[in-house]
C-alpha cells in the first residue's frame, strides 16, 4: 500500500516500461478496466431544439407542464407523467382529425377545446414536450409493412439516461414495450418481431407500465407487429426551428431484413424508396447513438492523470467530475487529477442546460508495485 506521496522518486527503464519508486517501493499507476455504458458518436442526427428559444419556456408555462412533473425527480417517471398528460388531454380520431396546423401550440390549443387527432399530431407534440425538458426525443414512422397490411403509425423515441438507451414511447396510447422488464427501443422491438412475432414483447400502459390484461385488451393500441419496419426523422428540432423543420429526410436501417424484404405502405412500396429523402445505413450504432454519454482517454504521468472527455450532448452546459464519494463539481473536457492514494476512483457525467444529467462514466487508477507492476 502506498502510504506517503512522493518522498523518493527513482525512474527505472525495464524492457521499455517506465517504473518509479515511491517511499522506496518500485511500482507504477495503471488504468483499470471499468464497465461503462458504450459511447456511440452521433453521425446522422445533428439538429436539436434550442434551449434559448422562447418557445421552450412558453410551452411549459402555457399548459402548466411543470405542475405535471412537480415533486418527481426520477427521470423515467417524469417522462411517463408527461406522456400520460398528453394521452389524457388529446382525444383520438384517426379518420377525421380536427383541421389545424401541424404545430405543437395549434394542436394542443385545439385539443384542450375538444379537438381530436391521430398519431402524427401526438408524435409532434410529444417530441416538443419531452425536448422542452431536456430529454432528447425524435419522431419515427413505423408499420407492419405487409402488402395487405400496410398501415402506418407515428410515434417517438426518447433517450433515457437512467437506462442508457433509447426507448420507444407512444403518447397516443400511453404505452411502451418491454422485454424482461426493460423498456425497448424501436430497433429492439423490430428484432423481436422478425424473430418470433410479438411473443417476447409486453405492451405496458399508463404511469405504472401495466401489462395488457382484460382491463387493457389487445385491441387497445397497436401491438408490436406495427414495428416490423421503422424510419427515423433526421431533424429533431421541429418545435424551435418551426417552418424550416416541417420536412425531414428519413433514415432506415439497411440490414438483411431491409435488403431481402419490401416495406409496403397502403399497398405500395414505401414512398421514400429511390428518392433523395431516404438515407440508409448499415451502421446500427449510427441510429442508436448515445446522447449525453461520456467516453474518456486517460494519460498517466507520475502521480497525476490527465483525463480527456468526449461526448455529444445537445445543449451541453458542462462536464462534471466526482472524486470517490465526494460532491459533483463542474469541469472542462480536459481534467488534471492528482493521484493521492493507491486506488483512485473518479466519476464523470454531462449536464445540459435544462439540468438533465447524463449516464455516469467511471475511471479507476490503481497503484501496482513490485513484480505486479512489471507484468
Amino acid at each position: 500500500m502506498k502510504k506517503v506521496m512522493v518522498i523518493i522518486v527513482v525512474f527505472v527503464s525495464l524492457a521499455g516500461l517506465e517504473l518509479w519508486a515511491v517511499s522506496g517501493e518500485v511500482g507504477r499507476y495503471v488504468v483499470l478496466s471499468v464497465k461503462n455504458p458504450e459511447y456511440k458518436p452521433n453521425e446522422l442526427f445533428r439538429a436539436f431544439e434550442d434551449f434559448y428559444n422562447p418557445r421552450i419556456r412558453k410551452l411549459r408555462a402555457r399548459y402548466g407542464l411543470d405542475e405535471v412533473v412537480a415533486g418527481e425527480t426520477d427521470e423515467w417517471k417524469r417522462i411517463l407523467l408527461l406522456r400520460h398528460w398528453l394521452w389524457s388531454n388529446i382525444r383520438i380520431d384517426d379518420h377525421h382529425p380536427t383541421r389545424t396546423q401541424l404545430e405543437t401550440f395549434a394542436i394542443l390549443d385545439a385539443a384542450l377545446k375538444g379537438g381530436r387527432f391521430h398519431c402524427t399530431h401526438f408524435s409532434i407534440v410529444q417530441q416538443a414536450v419531452l425536448n422542452s425538458y431536456g430529454y432528447v426525443a425524435r419522431r419515427l414512422g413505423c408499420g407492419p409493412g405487409l402488402k395487405d397490411n400496410g398501415g402506418h403509425h407515428g410515434v417517438n423515441e426518447v433517450w433515457v439516461n437512467k437506462f442508457s438507451k433509447w426507448v420507444l414511447i407512444d403518447a397516443k396510447y400511453d404505452l411502451h414495450f418491454e422485454k424482461d422488464g426493460v423498456p425497448l427501443s424501436a430497433l429492439q422491438i423490430r428484432d423481436e418481431i422478425w424473430k418470433d412475432g410479438d411473443k417476447s414483447v409486453v405492451r405496458c400502459f399508463g404511469l405504472k407500465g401495466t401489462p395488457a390484461t382484460k382491463q387493457y385488451p389487445e385491441k387497445f393500441g397497436p401491438n408490436a407487429t406495427t414495428y416490423r419496419w421503422c424510419s427515423w426523422e433526421v431533424n429533431t428540432n421541429r418545435f424551435t426551428a418551426l417552418a424550416a423543420a416541417f420536412g425531414s429526410v428519413l433514415v432506415m436501417y439497411e440490414d438483411d431484413i431491409f435488403r431481402k424484404n419490401m416495406w409496403y405502405r397502403d399497398g405500395k412500396p414505401h414512398w421514400a424508396y429511390n428518392t433523395p429523402y431516404l438515407i440508409t445505413t448499415t451502421r446500427r450504432d449510427w441510429i442508436e447513438w448515445t446522447p449525453n454519454m461520456v467516453s474518456s482517454n486517460v494519460e498517466l504521468k507520475g502521480d497525476g492523470a490527465t483525463v480527456i472527455l468526449t461526448s455529444f450532448t445537445p445543449n451541453l452546459r458542462s462536464y462534471q467530475v466526482k472524486c470517490g464519494e465526494g460532491q459533483w463539481v463542474d469541469c472542462e473536457n480536459r481534467v488534471e487529477l492528482p493521484l493521492r492514494k493507491a486506488l483512485n476512483r473518479f466519476t464523470f457525467r454531462t449536464v445540459n442546460l435544462f439540468g438533465v444529467t447524463g449516464p455516469e462514466h467511471g475511471v479507476e487508477i490503481d497503484w501496482k508495485s513490485g513484480v505486479e507492476a512489471i507484468r
